[in-house]
């Protein structure tokens, strides 16, 4: 039986912030998993507080920079955004996006609009579900025990 760190990678997809404005996410490389699942957090477990949220969603790197570490341009992948919050309390929430890696892109990165600057934000991405791909290097390496 495989343990499950021998099945999932967890990033860290954006860094823990109080910070109104554009989330600043972490590209991730998925190259070799078939699913990524992000989960955000919102606020501090047993206080609420009020957020404001729009457009929170995963994008992959589109075009020819798909591939290419430092990829520049993203596009969003559709459906897979959070529902806009326009009022009302959405702290001490787990929020959760599971999507199938898109084929054509190696890259995902989270985006979004917050308006708080009291509650902190973070998220993760589980890749699962490994893809069986040729090696992409000649090198071979020796491993002694």
């Amino acid at each position: 039986m495989k343990r499950s760190p021998d099945r999932e990678d967890v990033q860290l997809a954006m860094s823990n912030s109080t910070t109104s404005g554009a989330l600043v996410g972490t590209a991730i490389d998925a190259h070799g998993y078939g699913r990524a699942k992000f989960v955000f957090t919102f606020g501090v477990p047993g206080a609420d507080a009020s957020i404001k949220a729009s457009s929170i969603g995963v994008w992959c790197a589109a075009g020819s920079n798909s591939s290419v570490v430092g990829a520049t341009t993203y596009a969003s992948v559709p459906g897979a955004f959070l529902g806009a919050k326009s009022s009302g309390l959405i702290s001490h929430g787990a929020y959760v996006i599971d999507l199938a890696v898109p084929a054509g892109s190696r890259f995902l990165k989270i985006s979004g609009i917050v308006d708080s600057s009291t509650v902190p934000m973070s998220a993760t991405v589980n890749l699962y579900e490994k893809v069986n791909r040729p090696p992409t290097s000649t090198l071979t390496t020796v491993i002694v025990n």
